[in-house]
Formats: C-alpha cells, structure tokens, sequence
C-alpha cells in the first residue's frame, strides 16, 4: 500500500514540475433564451419617415404596352425655328396662314399645285409652294385633308429654302386643328363583290407581337344571318346547276343566295373552335392557316401593256440620289425596260421604313405607292419621323383624282386591283375602283421590325389586316368566295 502511494505521489509530483495540464475537449458558449427588447416608445421618435400607403399598379394592356404611332403634340413638341440664312437649306418655319395663291401654266391652265403666305412673327412674308408630295398633319401628328388648311391657320411648316430665302418648298405642313373624335361606324360592304368574302373579327385586345397572337372578344356580337333555305338551295345560283355563279336566284333577282357579305363579329365564340354545326378555326389558327397561302399572281402585274416591265429604286446615301438644291429630298427612279422612265423627288430622309411597294400594272396604267418620310426634330442625333403614302398612277397624282388623303397596299386579288385608302371619314378599301367604306380609324402599313406583324397579309385569294374602331381593335380577312369556284366573275 505504501509503495502505491508513493508512486501516485510522484506522478503527481512530476505532472507539476513539466507543466502539463489537462485541455477541456469542448467549450460552449451559452445561448440566451430570449431576445431582450429595449425599452423604447415609437411614438417618441419624430425623425422616423412615414410610409404612403401601398396601392395596386394595374397590370398594362397589351394596347398599352405597345405604341406603334408617334405620340405628343407636334406645336408642344416642336419649339425651336431654323430660319433660311441661305438658298438651298432646311428650314422650320411657325407662323399662320395669309392669303392662298393659285399657280397656272404657260396656257393658262391651274396647276395642281399652289401656295400660300405665311405670316411670320418677325414681320417678313414667305411664300409657301406645296406641290404633289407634300403632305399636312393635325397637332396630333395626324394626316388631314386640303379642306383643314385655311386662312388664319397656325402652322409649321418644314421643308427647304430656295434661291430667294422666302420661297420655301414645303415638305410637312403641321395645322393647329383640334381632331374631333371619330364618330363610331360600320363597314359599309353591302355592295361587296358576290365573288369575296369580308369577315372582321372583333378582338379583345390589341394583337400580341412575337410571334403574332390575337383573341376574340366576349360573345357579345352579332353574327351573320342566316339565309332561308330557298335562297340556298343552290349554292351556285343556278336552279339548273349549270354554274353561272352571279350570286342570285335566277328567278327571283337581287334576293342573295348565299350569305350576306355583311361585317361578322366573332363567329368564333372561344378559343377552341365551334365543332357544332361546323368546325371552326380559333384566331390564332388562321393566323397559322393564312401562310399556306401562296402570292404569285401579282408578279404578272408588273408588266404593262405592251410588254414594259417597271422597276424601282431609291437608295438615300448615293450621291446621283442627292442634290444641293433638294436638301430634304430624295431622287425615286422609275425604270422602264431596263431604260430611266422617269423620276421624282420626294422628302425622304433616311430611315427604316420601306420606300415603295413596287408598281402594278393593272388595265393599261401603272401604279406606283411611295412612302414620304420627314424628319421633325433638328437634332440630327434623334430622328422622329411623320410620315404619309402617295400614289401615282400612269404620272399622276392618282389620290388627288380620287379625293383621298392617301392611298396604299395595292395588290391584285381575284384578278381584281385592290388597295386601302384613306379619306376625312377614316378608312377604307377600294376593289376594281369600287370604294367601301369600312369606318376604322386606322389600318396600319408599311411598318417594321416587331411591328411589322400589324402589316397586311397578301395572298392571291386572300388578304387579311388589323384595325381598330376607337380603343376596338379588329382582324379582318378578304377571301375568295367558295361560291365563285368556276372563276366567274
């Protein structure tokens, strides 16, 4: 016993004297059970920033969300002048409208263009010529017709000097008119060739871009009537079914055999298509159905009567397309034959639209759609362009015959000349020089890039395009009758 303790004494002894010592495996740390809260009164504090309340943004429309016409009001828009210090140079002018002036030729007779006085602020009178490719807009940016321009006017007038500082060649002339808001209308295709269709399929908001989408509006329209059984009993019109196919009942003249061409609002009821009776196609399937359309009838109405063939070509940043004593303008050359026919200077200023749709011959004349373009802001780093459409015809001015403001989108269909167009009362479309008048506020054309899908669709027995009826928008399809499938016309 003795010699054990004596060893555990010297264990113990030289555990000690070399400093060794036992190290803890572990060392927590306590946690607190609760978070103390300091003792402290927000009503007290005067420096804390009170929070509005928070309120629902709604979500955009697809309206909304896309804009594809230029906004604001150009008189607002347009604040600075570039008067003429020289000959030959662009010019922004404000002023109001004098006394009008009317323009012969050497045998007396009145010219279709004219002019008149502007009187500026400075006191200095300019004379204002606004010939065939010049074109007016409302304070909204909006193309307006000749009857708007009258004396007393506030107007802009962009365009360019020439030798005498105040001769000014006007390429926009902007009229402070207040644009009453359209009256809302029907189409009027009552008179619709038997031969074509017009179907308008009321939306239930503004088309979906990329890739194009569109769907109906609830079903609250007015569908097409039904024709009585008699009038349909042969398709063709023909009780002995010989074919003739003029759209109405051999004995009994001017009743319809098929289908009013009356506006149709959303036969498609839903999404989905209507199994029962007939199946129909969803919107969006005809989207998808009209690219199995073919267009290549209208390539044989490029060449004239005896044979010509026209082209066109304008490419801005040639030299032989600019000229000193044009600043604003462009050279539009008209082939003939390979051979220059003929050629015009319109304002044009470099930008992404097209130029021209290309020329049609249709029944001895040659129709030519351009597009005119000006730019409204000096910055030559920010472009905002206004825009309209003119159309020739055989080397005249073929919407000032016709009284339109513009026209535009010629095409053939069923061996018929059709185009839009675009009058004081809104807008419409002209079949073989038969207007009808289909009341929209605007169709859009000619446009690019993601808003390019708003364009009209051409096809040789089918042409389809959007408009809209105030905040209403429309998807409207021009097709050949299945009525007409012996070819008479």
């Amino acid at each position: 016993m003795r010699i054990i303790l004596k060893l555990l004494g010297l264990l113990i002894l030289c555990t000690f004297m070399s400093g060794c010592r036992m190290l803890p495996i572990f060392q927590r740390t306590p946690v607190p059970l609760e978070t103390v809260t300091p003792q402290l009164s927000l009503n007290q504090v005067t420096d804390i920033p009170t929070l509005p309340p928070v309120t629902a943004t709604p979500t955009l429309s697809m309206g909304e969300a896309v804009n594809y016409v230029a906004p604001g009001d150009i008189f607002t828009q347009v604040t600075a002048e570039s008067l003429p210090e020289k000959a030959f140079q662009p010019v922004i002018l404000f002023g109001s409208v004098g006394s009008f002036t009317v323009q012969t030729d050497a045998w007396g007779q009145v010219l279709p263009t004219g002019g008149f006085t502007l009187s500026h602020h400075s006191g200095t009178e300019f004379h204002i010529t606004c010939d065939d490719f010049c074109f007016k807009v409302d304070a909204k940016k909006n193309l307006i017709g000749d009857e708007k321009l009258v004396e007393g006017s506030e107007v802009i007038v962009f365009g360019a000097s020439g030798e005498d500082l105040t001769e000014i060649s006007a390429d926009l002339i902007a009229v402070h008119v207040i644009r009453e808001d359209p009256v809302p209308r029907e189409a009027d295709v009552s008179n619709f060739p038997f031969d074509l269709t017009y179907t308008e399929y009321e939306l239930e908001d503004f088309p979906g871009l990329n890739p194009i989408s569109i769907q109906a509006a609830a079903a609250t329209s007015t569908p097409i009537p039904t024709a009585t059984e008699a009038a349909t009993a042969t398709p063709t019109a023909d009780p002995y079914g010989y074919g003739y196919g003029y759209g109405y009942d051999y004995y009994y003249y001017g009743r319809p055999t098929s289908t009013p061409n009356r506006p149709q609002r959303t036969p498609t009821p839903d999404e989905t298509g209507t199994p029962i009776p007939t199946p129909t196609l969803s919107l969006d399937d005809h989207l998808s159905a009209r690219l199995n359309h073919s267009l290549e009838t209208r390539s044989n109405y490029s060449y004239g009567a005896y044979g010509e063939r026209y082209s066109t070509y304008l490419e801005y940043d040639q030299e032989m397309n600019r000229d000193p004593s044009y600043p604003t303008r462009a050279c539009m050359n008209v082939d003939s034959n390979g051979y220059e026919f003929v050629n015009y200077w319109i304002p044009y200023v470099e930008n992404p639209m097209f130029t021209n749709w290309g020329i049609v011959c249709f029944a001895g004349d040659w129709y030519l759609p351009m597009r005119l373009t000006v730019d409204i802001n000096p910055d030559p780093d920010v472009t905002d362009l206004v825009f309209s459409d003119r159309t020739l015809r055989s080397n005249s001015n073929y919407d000032k015959s016709r009284g339109y403001i513009r026209s535009f989108g010629h095409s053939i269909i069923e061996n018929k000349l059709f185009y839009f167009y675009q009058t004081a009362n809104g807008y419409g479309v002209s079949i073989s020089n038969q207007d009808y008048d289909l009341g929209f506020d605007d169709i859009p054309f000619g446009y690019v890039g993601k808003y390019s899908e708003l364009s009209p669709f051409y096809a040789d027995d089918l042409i389809t395009f959007f408009g809209h009826r105030g905040d209403k928008w429309y998807y409207v399809e021009i097709s050949v009758s299945e009525t007409n499938q012996y070819g008479y016309y």
